[in-house]
């Protein structure tokens, strides 16, 4: 797999996702928030870069929220970054105590969304729903509060609301301007991938999904994301998918994070 982070990619005078040409703004391959430094050169318009901001946006502010005050990535607005951070434990008895943190002390629960693999690699037919919604965990704590864990019986509160249609949306979006960023605009049939990133295709998980088995070990520390574009066979069709691990370098030593696979769209 490749590192997903550096690339630079000159536009292609209109926008990657509706076709128009007017008021093109460059578009992240990797989400800014999350540490992306390669972009598309005016790569969307303004109107489909509000639907991309909001779903870059969820992945910063929903998922990878306090992992991005852990590890210190930029941010638009560093003034705005929280002093300390609150983390909620369970004691034996039921009873709940929230306590505050610095961003660095503080443990946190980070859970990566898993379901199926894209139902159209299954032969299945698109479908609105997720058939199984579940996640990985990674508990990230100091020994310190780790041992105050074991010794009090506590439990660290989590919250476990995933929108999954979101969450699919914006890997889709991400692996999609992989696509792009590597066989151009016009080097493949993208099928539903504008459609559905735009929210206006409502079957993500026929062409999004993730393989339930346990990730393998991470990357080296050096590597924060990783993309992989390969052709994909399905009997007699042929399609390019995009296989992509976000923060590939963190999680337990066994296991690393989720790879993501797209079929964002097929050969010509």
């Amino acid at each position: 797999m490749k590192d997903a982070n550096f690339q630079k990619v000159r536009g292609f005078g209109r926008c990657i996702y509706c076709g128009s040409s007017g008021n093109l703004k460059d578009e992240h391959i990797i989400p800014h928030s999350l540490g992306g430094s390669g972009v598309i050169e005016k790569g969307s318009c303004g109107d489909c870069e509000k639907v991309t901001s909001y779903l870059d946006g969820y992945l910063a502010r929903d998922i990878f929220n306090e992992y991005r005050s852990h590890v210190g990535l930029r941010s638009r607005r560093p003034k705005q970054r929280p002093k300390t951070l609150l983390a909620s434990f369970r004691r034996p008895d039921g009873s709940e105590v929230v306590e505050e943190f610095g961003p660095k002390e503080q443990p946190y629960v980070l859970l990566m969304p898993i379901w199926n693999v894209p139902g159209i690699t299954l032969g299945k037919r698109p479908s609105s729903d997720f058939e199984t919604t579940q996640s990985h965990v990674y508990l990230f704590t100091s020994p310190e509060v780790q041992r105050r864990i074991e010794v009090e019986g506590l439990k660290l509160g989590v919250w476990p609301y995933v929108n999954y249609q979101t969450f699919a949306r914006a890997i889709a979006r991400i692996s999609f301007c992989q696509a792009v960023a590597k066989l151009g605009l016009d080097g493949f049939d993208p099928l539903d991938l504008p459609d559905l990133i735009l929210g206006k295709y409502h079957s993500p998980s026929h062409y999004v999904g993730v393989t339930r088995d346990v990730p393998p070990p991470p990357d080296p520390r050096n590597v924060m994301h990783k993309a992989e574009l390969s052709i994909y066979h399905v009997k007699d069709k042929q399609y390019w998918m995009v296989s992509l691990r976000l923060f590939a370098h963190s999680g337990y030593r066994e296991n690393g994070m989720p790879i993501y696979r797209t079929i964002v769209g097929a050969t010509l």
